[in-house]
């Protein structure tokens, strides 16, 4: 794997490069040793047991939990002077019916490190909003009360705020936790659009859409297995999730946990 910015092909551009990167809460590891590296319009799932640090890694890319040990970098920079640069969708989101916010609101919210708060948005705001409002699908639903869509069209809106800010990195944490099932794949072939103008990295419980979508697989347990490709070993998901693991057909679309004692 190079470390050293752009390969020769001009096609894989390093934006991101942890470098043996610890994480500690109060002497306890939530991140163990992780080198990782991400190009231009890579798009990577990052799959791995609750409490095994997914979160935590996508909080040291946005500048949120500094490094115990180790560098981290951004576009050749410390992650909090880049993150202008990066979108982020939350894990869950839950609005108050009662709160009088709609779409449009919602949305304009990712502009909210490009203006003056007392000035308020700019037409260069407004515009970046319906942007990112129509390249998700939901330019007509602008005027809707938030908490009247469906769990697919919030996620959607969500991701348009993060759109709003033109990032150049898309950080999803479990986006589809709170969707239903029929209305997934949409929303994965929404990701497979953003990705030929950005790089992606998904956090996600399932392994079935993982392998179908995303370009790169990484599994996460403290430590991190990685290939610099779609190729996980039966070897990576036994150590990461601590019990016998099973892949089936092509590259990791179901995961079968095996009989086995803790």
């Amino acid at each position: 794997m190079t470390r050293s910015g752009v390969s020769p092909d001009n096609e894989r551009e390093e934006i991101i490069n942890l470098d043996h990167v610890w994480v500690q809460y109060d002497s306890v590891s939530a991140l163990e040793d992780i080198s990782l590296t991400v190009f231009k319009r890579d798009f990577l799932g990052i799959i791995g047991p609750n409490g095994g640090g997914k979160s935590t890694l996508l909080k040291v890319l946005l500048g949120l939990v500094k490094p115990s040990n180790g560098k981290a970098a951004v576009f050749g920079s410390r992650p909090g002077k880049m993150s202008h640069k990066i979108g982020y969708v939350a894990q869950y989101h839950r609005f108050d019916r009662d709160f009088p916010i709609n779409v449009w609101s919602v949305v304009l919210m990712g502009r909210l490190g490009y203006s003056a708060l007392l000035r308020g948005y700019s037409a260069n705001d407004r515009q970046a909003a319906r942007d990112a409002l129509e390249r998700v699908g939901m330019g007509e639903y602008k005027k809707r009360h938030i908490s009247e869509l469906s769990g697919g069209q919030q996620q959607r809106v969500m991701v348009a705020r993060a759109l709003a800010t033109n990032p150049e990195i898309l950080l999803l944490d479990e986006p589809m936790s709170s969707v239903d099932t029929s209305v997934q794949k949409g929303f994965y072939e929404l990701l497979e659009d953003l990705n030929k103008q950005m790089a992606i990295i998904m956090v996600s419980h399932d392994i079935t859409a993982v392998s179908l979508y995303v370009k790169k697989i990484a599994c996460l347990n403290r430590r991190l297995y990685y290939h610099d490709s779609k190729e996980l070993t039966a070897e990576d998901l036994h150590s990461a999730y601590e019990c016998p693991v099973q892949l089936i057909a092509h590259g990791v679309p179901h995961r079968v946990l095996k009989d086995h004692t803790h």
